[in-house]
């Protein structure tokens, strides 16, 4: 699990932002004021906007903190903000967070908050790397169950006189989702075949769009895309070199991963180019084209698997540890190494 923060999330139709002081008083107008809102919360309907004003005095210093999440939800069309929603507990030993929202009496049941909560778990296991993601609602507060439903959480049961909220003390209908049942829901049927030029023109597209995903989050002196060498000659720079390139093929015929390796010595090998098509990623494409290059490193017999990849590339960072990758020495300054050793 890495601590991201509160980063800035879209879906189709919300921005989830952090809030700023200047959003006190659509905080108070659009929902804290409203006792039919917090009806079956743990906090009061705030009487004034300076208790809004205050609550986010408290809250917006907090964003500094990697382990803080909080977003406002914003209509992207309008701009106007409608509500919260936030990982109001997390456990990092056993890497769960608790999520709890809340949005406006005017924007109930058109499907807002668990279009919030499914991006929220989308970005808690595929880019945090948590285990278990959950959430818990009085069973009074049906519509509030659905939300964790659409958002994919499953029933775990309901703890009789567990909880509390305005209503007093309360049972909890508990939900939540791990991450082997969120992944394995996520997979795409693939094929991995080895490199064919019939695929080289969507290979090059597949390679720049993943690559541009990946340098969204890079200084801007690295954010360009750009087709490097080997790309441009796979047969003589992998095949004829005796290493391998891997294309993941979806159902369509068309190219939505890839892999390289690059053998360095009878018992090491680096890996090359792993780019999965962005809105692919979290579905298991990553781990079928892993465990190809593994079979073809065992047949070879190397033992050892390298990979490097910039410092600021988390989805690396969470992706190998979990694919057992430990940390190795550093290649350079700026240059995550690390090593699987393979049985």
């Amino acid at each position: 699990m890495i601590d991201l923060g509160t980063r800035f999330l879209e879906t189709d139709r919300l921005a989830l932002r952090r809030f700023t002081l200047d959003d006190a008083d659509a905080m108070f107008n659009n929902w804290a004021s409203d006792p039919e809102v917090t009806k079956f919360l743990m906090w009061q309907a705030h009487d004034n906007v300076d208790v809004s004003r205050a609550v986010l005095s408290e809250w917006v210093p907090q964003y500094n903190k990697s382990d803080y999440y909080h977003w406002g939800i914003e209509i992207k069309e309008t701009c106007i903000l409608i509500g919260s929603i936030a990982a109001v507990r997390h456990d990092a030993k056993i890497r769960m967070v608790h999520i709890g929202y809340c949005i406006g009496r005017q924007w109930w049941r058109m499907g807002y908050t668990s279009e919030a909560m499914k991006r929220l778990v989308r970005y808690f296991f595929e880019d945090v790397g948590v285990n278990r993601v959950e959430s818990r609602h009085d069973p009074r507060n049906a519509n509030s169950g659905k939300v964790m439903q659409k958002a994919g959480l499953l029933f775990e049961g309901t703890s009789r006189q567990s909880d509390w909220n305005n209503q007093g003390v309360c049972d909890a209908s508990n939900y939540a989702l791990l991450a082997d049942d969120y992944f394995r829901r996520c997979r795409t049927s693939v094929s991995i075949v080895r490199y064919d030029a019939k695929y080289r023109d969507d290979m090059l597209f597949c390679f720049l769009a993943g690559k541009d995903a990946v340098n969204s989050e890079a200084p801007e002196q690295w954010r360009k895309p750009r087709l490097s060498e080997d790309m441009l000659d796979i047969e003589g720079r992998y095949f004829e070199q005796g290493d391998v390139f891997y294309l993941a093929i979806d159902d369509q015929d068309r190219v939505v991963g890839m892999i390289g390796t690059q053998t360095i010595s009878q018992t090491d090998l680096w890996l090359k180019r792993l780019y999965i098509k962005p809105e692919l990623k979290g579905r298991g494409i990553g781990s079928k084209l892993l465990a190809a290059v593994e079979h073809f490193a065992l047949q070879k017999g190397v033992t050892l698997i390298h990979t490097r990849f910039a410092n600021w590339y988390r989805e690396a960072d969470v992706f190998y540890p979990a694919k057992g990758f430990i940390g190795a020495e550093p290649v350079d300054d700026y240059t995550r190494h690390m090593v699987k050793r393979l049985k």
